[in-house]
């Protein structure tokens, strides 16, 4: 047994360094004491919660398992019910948080150094790759275009139709985003291989990549780029992955098929404005793949272009104080940064998880010290803010807007896509903060975290309390002649730039070297909103703690649709009741005082009083401000602060139910469906979906309550889309039009106005005279025209 198990451990390490050259492994890096240790300890005992049983059902479900009578696993999806959470009979991503838990067991095996731990950790896994491999099998002889899948969405039809060249059950499905849950069961598989040495983990994903170059091998390239049109994940990262395993071409020209030209010919030169209102974590990974193929093939110049410009528009104009982006899932325009403070649903997880995986790849490429810099500060502010310190739970939205709150997810429960990642992302806290040169003679030094490097060549050292000492003590453990490079950072920079010092000579064990880190606040400006401000010490955000309730409202998400969303889940308090900083710019800094600057506690000077201003990664069930009005008395005056307040709040206390049309998970929750020519969009800040001429647009909206009295409907539309006519029916009832006739009565300063329909009981109750709990909106357009751009649709009551 412990032979076996000494071979296991040496297999990852051969094998990590196959995708990972300048990277040590994850057990050759021993994190110390400190927040990072905490918080990998607590996610490896929350992942061994989790129903693994339940995780596996739908693969085995879709291998036709479950209902063999002569199957080891009949009746199995009976004794363990998929979860139900994204996995609904209307939509159904099930088997995308499996892949993500096949990973995360990987991850946490490798870097975890507790034996017991790891044992357990994998023995889940092994049990899980078994089961994975009977799904494998079942398909064996299959000549459909199945022959090596293994996924868990119960829409087989679609890839047996992809492989016959039959694009229409794929079109139906689309929304579902198929080819992104088949990158996070091809991401597992790998990464279990990678990580855990696992030989039958290398088998099944070189016969689950096989399958992904198979089922799309009859479409022209036109079919395809539609194909891709839809959220499809990774998946040209893991084909190129496959082809750096297994040497076979045919893997790297799977990786081109999968890569989406619009996102490559709108970045290979640099373009502001490209990705202005495109759904954020749709593009990272597929410029993480651009970045993969590359690497395997030189002549790819644009792919290589495109992702460095993608990374300085994202890293430099669209990260916030948290180092994440987005609002509501999506990429705001320059001129809308107000959103990032009125909205509720700020930056996802998923995003800067992302966003740190190509990061490291750019860094390896350039060894260019701005990658580290983003690396950390988006590590230290968003990633490491996203765990529940008492549960283990996971956050999906991290909301800017001030007097805001985190949402948990809990285990077994809810499995978002930010559960997959988050399960992922506390395991490899080690994996950067060292790295080597490609002829193995230079040592970088990226992070500033207690740990130790114990690798074949090199040993060292790093004792530190950063980020609450200025300081970090490097020993060399293990002598030769090679180059140290430490990481100079930006914000410890005279010039404010970030770089590494190098020093070359013959190291002996036991040499010491002492580097200083010196911290002092500066306030960050909100992007494209500079009414709003933010304090840094060094790289860490400083947030106050506001005054809590005893119990946050709805503080866990459970199998609730939009249980994830803060905008869903909890309602704003008003802007103008948050701290805010009245007074000069210039002066503003005078507001911090120390309180105990040892452990990063000080204070800021508000008109609400003195609040604390701690690290805002350590605010936990809590609401916070990460961001602060700052201004003159007369900008403050000036401001429409308290009159948009009021309104918002008036309308959301009237809400029943609420459909942000045109962003995904909004649609999904509520059974979007519309003609094939839909398209969503966003216009002057706001998302919108429209549709051709005659087309229509539907979705299924909650009356949970069962009101009737003073029930309307308000749709929100745009003067712009003038000369646009289309009927609006519930439950195929007519009970309103738009006909938009230029600048309409009631629009604001952009032009959007709503319009307000009154539904009688007739439309409210069925035949029986129950009240209904569902009811169908849908707008139909004229025949001549298209649809006027739809920018939301509400349920109010008085």
């Amino acid at each position: 047994m412990a032979a076996a198990w000494a071979f296991c451990l040496a297999a990852s390490v051969s094998a990590q360094s196959e995708l990972y050259p300048q990277h040590f492994n994850l057990e050759e890096v021993v994190l110390l004491d400190g927040p990072m240790k905490t918080m990998l300890n607590t996610n490896n005992k929350l992942l061994l919660e989790y129903d693994a049983d339940r995780l596996m059902t739908p693969f085995i479900r879709q291998a036709g398992l479950s209902s063999d009578p002569k199957s080891k696993y009949f009746e199995w999806e009976k004794a363990h019910p998929s979860f139900g959470n994204w996995g609904q009979p209307d939509w159904s991503l099930e088997g995308h948080v499996g892949g993500h838990y096949v990973s995360a067991l990987a991850l946490a095996y490798a870097a975890t150094h507790d034996a017991a731990m790891q044992k357990q950790l994998k023995e889940r896994l092994d049990y899980c790759l078994r089961i994975m491999k009977d799904c494998q099998d079942a398909y064996k002889a299959d000549k459909t275009g199945m022959k090596g899948f293994i996924g868990g969405q119960p829409i087989n039809q679609i890839w047996t139709g992809l492989y016959a060249k039959d694009l229409t059950e794929f079109r139906k499905y689309g929304g579902w985003v198929p080819f992104y849950c088949q990158h996070k069961v091809l991401a597992g598989l790998r990464d279990a291989y990678i990580y855990a040495g696992s030989g039958l983990a290398k088998q099944l994903f070189r016969h689950l990549a096989d399958w992904s170059v198979d089922v799309v091998s009859n479409l022209s390239d036109e079919e395809m780029q539609h194909v891709l049109g839809w959220e499809h994940g990774g998946m040209n990262e893991t084909l190129a992955d496959a082809y750096t395993i297994f040497k076979d071409k045919k893997y790297l020209e799977g990786a081109k098929k999968y890569s989406h030209r619009q996102m490559i010919d709108g970045m290979k030169t640099f373009n502001p404005t490209f990705l202005d209102g495109k759904h954020a974590n749709t593009q990272v990974p597929k410029y993480i793949g651009f970045e993969r193929a590359w690497q395997e093939d030189k002549s790819l110049a644009d792919y290589r272009n495109a992702v460095i410009n993608f990374w300085d528009d994202v890293a430099n104009n669209r990260t916030v104080c948290i180092g994440g982006n987005s609002i509501s899932e999506h990429f705001q325009n320059h001129n809308n940064g107000k959103l990032y403070i009125n909205n509720m649903e700020g930056p996802e997880s998923c995003n800067s998880n992302n966003m740190l995986k190509l990061s490291e790849n750019l860094f390896d490429d350039t060894h260019d010290a701005k990658y580290a810099d983003f690396y950390e500060a988006t590590m230290w502010n968003h990633i490491m803010s996203t765990q529940d310190p008492e549960t283990g739970g996971y956050v999906y939205f991290t909301s800017l807007r001030p007097l805001s709150y985190r949402i948990y997810s809990q285990v077994n429960q809810g499995m978002w896509c930010c559960v997959g990642t988050g399960m992922e992302n506390h395991s490899k806290y080690g994996h950067f903060i060292y790295t080597h040169s490609a002829d193995n003679d230079t040592l970088y030094v990226n992070l500033f975290t207690a740990s130790e490097l114990k690798s074949k060549k090199f040993g060292i050292r790093q004792e530190t309390r950063f980020p609450y000492a200025q300081s970090s003590k490097l020993t060399i453990t293990k002598g030769g002649k090679f180059t140290l490079a430490i990481r100079k950072p930006s914000w410890a920079s005279a010039d404010g730039k970030a770089s590494y010092t190098y020093e070359t000579k013959q190291w002996k064990a036991g040499d010491v070297v002492n580097v200083d880190l010196p911290m002092s606040f500066r306030y960050e400006e909100c992007p494209d909103y500079k009414d709003y401000i933010a304090f840094k010490y060094g790289p860490i955000l400083m947030a106050a703690r506001n005054e809590t309730e005893a119990t946050l409202p709805n503080e866990y998400g459970g199998e609730g649709r939009m249980d994830h969303s803060p905008g869903a889940r909890s309602s704003a308090l008003p802007l103008s009741s948050a701290p805010l900083l009245i007074g000069n710019r210039s002066e503003v800094l005078n507001a911090i005082n120390p309180v105990f600057p040892e452990r990063l506690q000080y204070s800021i000077t508000t008109d609400k009083g003195k609040l604390p201003l701690v690290p805002f990664y350590s605010i936990q069930h809590s609401r916070y401000s990460c961001y602060f009005f700052q201004g003159t008395p007369d900008d403050y005056a000036n401001s429409d602060m308290g009159k948009r307040d009021a309104e918002e709040q008036a309308l959301q206390a009237r809400t029943i139910d609420y459909v942000a049309t045109g962003e995904q998970q909004s649609e999904a929750g509520h059974q979007a469906k519309y003609s094939v020519g839909s398209t969503a969009g966003q216009y002057r800040g706001e998302t919108y979906r429209d549709g051709k001429n005659g087309e229509y647009i539907q979705y299924v909206i909650e009356n949970p309550q069962e009101l009737t009295q003073d029930i309307t409907l308000m749709v929100r539309f745009i003067s712009s889309d003038r000369g646009r006519r289309a009927d609006i029916f519930i439950d195929g009832e007519k009970v309103g039009d738009v006909s938009v006739q230029g600048r309409m009565q009631g629009a604001d300063e952009n032009g959007f106005f709503n319009l307000e329909f009154p539904l009688t009981d007739k439309i409210l109750k069925d035949a029986n005279g129950n009240v209904k709990k569902q009811l169908t909106f849908k707008i139909q357009a004229d025949p001549a025209t298209m649809i006027p751009g739809l920018y939301f649709v509400r349920l109010l009551k008085k």
